[in-house]
C-alpha cells in the first residue's frame, strides 16, 4: 500500500465512506433475506478474504490456547452477537440513526476502558460522553423527519446494543493484541469464527435449506460482495495501515465523517429524510468525538481489529 500521506489520507477517507455506506448496504441486504443469513454470509465472505492475506504473510498462523480463547469471544461477541443487533436493528430503524449511533464507539470504548481497564478517566472524555449521548438520546427519541420528537424504541435500542458489543469485542482485542499475535491474524480469525456461529445460527433458526433458497440478483450480489470485501476486508486492511504510518489518534478522528456518509447514503440510495433533530444530534456526536479524542494512545489502539459494522 502507499505511504505518503497524502495517499494514506485518501484510502482513509475512502475506508469511512464505505464503512458508512456499509450501514446502507447491510439495510438493503437485510429487506432481501433474513439479517442473520446475511451477516452469516457476509462475515465468511471478509474471513476467508482475510485469510488470504494472513497465509501470504504468516503462513499458517496457530495461536496459543490463551489467544484462542481470546479470539473466540471477540468472534462471539464483536462479531456474532454485534452483527445480529446490526442486521435487525438496521432493519427496524433508519441508516441515518443507525450511523448516529454507532459514531459513539470511540466515547463508549474510551468510558468503559476508564471503568475497566485502568484507563485515565480525563475532563475532555466527560465532556466528549455527555455530548456524544445527548446526541444519540436526540436520535433514539426521534426519527421523524420534521424533527419532532417521537418515542421510536426497538431499532435505535438494537443499535446501542449492537455499538455496545462491538466496544466489548474492543476491550478484548485490546487485551488481545497485548501478546505477540498480528493485527491481520486476530481480524481474520475472529471474524471467521463470528461467521462459523452465525452460519450455525443460519441452520438452527432458518434450516439448512435455506441455503438452496438463495437467489441474488446482480444487483444484491454485488453489494454483498462490496459490503464483505470492500467494506469489512479492504476497509480493515486500509484502516489499519493507516495506524500504522499515521498513528492510532491522528486515525481515529477520521472516524468522525462515518455519520455524514451514512446520512447521504441514506438520502440518496434508500429515500430517507433527514431532519432538524439528525443535524443537531450530527454537530454534538461530532463534537464530543473531537472533544474526547484526547486521551492514550492505549485506548484508540483498540480500533485496530475489526471494522465497526
Amino acid at each position: 500500500m502507499p505511504t505518503g500521506k497524502k495517499q494514506i489520507y485518501l484510502i482513509l477517507l475512502l475506508v469511512v465512506m464505505l464503512w458508512g455506506l456499509n450501514v446502507i448496504m447491510i439495510k438493503y441486504l437485510a429487506q432481501l433475506m433474513p439479517p442473520i443469513l446475511v451477516a452469516g454470509l457476509r462475515m465468511l465472505l471478509a474471513g476467508g478474504f482475510l485469510l488470504i492475506f494472513v497465509f501470504k504473510t504468516y503462513g499458517f498462523y496457530n495461536p496459543d490456547r490463551k489467544q484462542w480463547r481470546l479470539l473466540f469471544l471477540i468472534g462471539l461477541i464483536s462479531v456474532f452477537i454485534h452483527q445480529l443487533f446490526l442486521g435487525y436493528g438496521v432493519l427496524t430503524t433508519s441508516a441515518t440513526n443507525a450511523a448516529l449511533i454507532l459514531a459513539l464507539n470511540p466515547l463508549t470504548t474510551a468510558l468503559l476502558a476508564s471503568l475497566f481497564v485502568n484507563e485515565k478517566f480525563t475532563r475532555n472524555l466527560g465532556l466528549g460522553i455527555l455530548l456524544g449521548f445527548t446526541g444519540v438520546v436526540l436520535v433514539v427519541f426521534s426519527n421523524s423527519s420534521d424533527g419532532s420528537v417521537e418515542f421510536s424504541l426497538i431499532g435505535d435500542i438494537l443499535m446501542v446494543l449492537a455499538m455496545l458489543t462491538y466496544v466489548i469485542g474492543a476491550l478484548l482485542i485490546k487485551k488481545l493484541m497485548e501478546t505477540s499475535i498480528p493485527t491481520v491474524v486476530v481480524t481474520a480469525y475472529s471474524t471467521l469464527i463470528g461467521g462459523i456461529l452465525l452460519n450455525i445460527g443460519v441452520m438452527g433458526s432458518l434450516g439448512l435449506s435455506v441455503y438452496g433458497q438463495i437467489h441474488f440478483s446482480a444487483t444484491a450480489g454485488l453489494v454483498l460482495l462490496l459490503s464483505a470485501w470492500g467494506a469489512t476486508a479492504l476497509g480493515t486492511l486500509g484502516w489499519n495501515h493507516g495506524i500504522k504510518h499515521l498513528g492510532a489518534n491522528r486515525t481515529a478522528m477520521f472516524l468522525n465523517g462515518m455519520p455524514f456518509a451514512s446520512m447521504v447514503g441514506g438520502v440518496v440510495f434508500l429515500d430517507e429524510k433527514i431532519g432538524l433533530i439528525h443535524i443537531i444530534a450530527l454537530m454534538l456526536t461530532t463534537l464530543g468525538i473531537v472533544i474526547g479524542s484526547i486521551k492514550p494512545k492505549e485506548v484508540k489502539s483498540m480500533y485496530a481489529g475489526i471494522s465497526p459494522d
